[in-house]
């Protein structure tokens, strides 16, 4: 007795003949942007764990417009001399969110990255998938740099962190390119930093291929303090 083969099964096996490759692109949206975390002296950090972070906040704002003009009350020993991107001795990072809000799209494409259609004729929805839902699809993380008071890279030392929070997309410009079977979602990882809580990162591996993001966002807010590792505080 011949065995009937499903018209599914058929249209993927003409499919493999005829494209033996597939081609995708990944998108994240919708919030991310820049931090740097620095070491700094403790005549900074005295004088303005004192002012608060709203004052410490507006100082950096205005250092990145006219740095005469934001140090002119200040006394020497609590200036900063360069924007806060500059002090990036602990961690400087930047890309999207590592966050529930966050959503992965995969889109397939012609090795061209043109939308492509199916062999009805309709174009080939893109498929999303909440960062909530990546255990749900074995996607993997792993945070490879954390980033607080209590971490080995900031608990001997007084430091600031500076943030540019953005809004927005970012895409991996590099496509991805597959077998017959398509994408799948076992072989992605995200590698991130934790940045005292903002959790970034900017490449995505498929298959052990790294492939970096490029950005498509605007700026939203800022945020500017200080701090001191724990050990400095007892």
């Amino acid at each position: 007795m011949i065995k009937k083969v499903s018209s599914k099964k058929k249209k993927d096996l003409v499919r493999a003949i005829k494209n033996p490759n597939r081609y995708f692109k990944l998108d994240f949206g919708r919030y991310g942007g820049e931090v740097a975390m620095g070491e700094i002296t403790k005549a900074q950090y005295d004088y303005w764990i004192e002012k608060g972070h709203d004052e410490f906040s507006e100082y950096m704002s205005q250092l990145g417009f006219d740095m005469h003009a934001a140090n002119k009350d200040i006394p020497k020993e609590a200036q900063f001399d360069r924007e806060f991107y500059e002090y990036n001795d602990i961690c400087h990072l930047s890309g999207p969110e590592l966050a529930g809000s966050q959503t992965l799209t995969i889109s397939e494409c012609d090795k061209d990255g043109h939308s492509i259609q199916d062999e009805d004729g309709n174009f080939i929805q893109d498929k999303m998938i909440d960062v909530d839902d990546f255990k749900k699809y074995k996607i993997k993380t792993e945070c490879v740099g954390d980033h607080h008071t209590g971490s080995s890279s900031c608990k001997d030392k007084y430091f600031m962190f500076g943030q540019y929070f953005n809004k927005g997309g970012w895409y991996t410009e590099e496509i991805i390119t597959t077998d017959h079977k398509g994408l799948d979602l076992k072989k992605l990882k995200i590698n991130y930093e934790n940045a005292d809580g903002f959790r970034v990162f900017y490449d995505i591996q498929y298959d052990g291929y790294d492939y970096y993001l490029q950005e498509d966002s605007t700026g939203k807010s800022s945020a500017f303090y200080v701090m001191a590792g724990e050990s400095l505080l007892w």
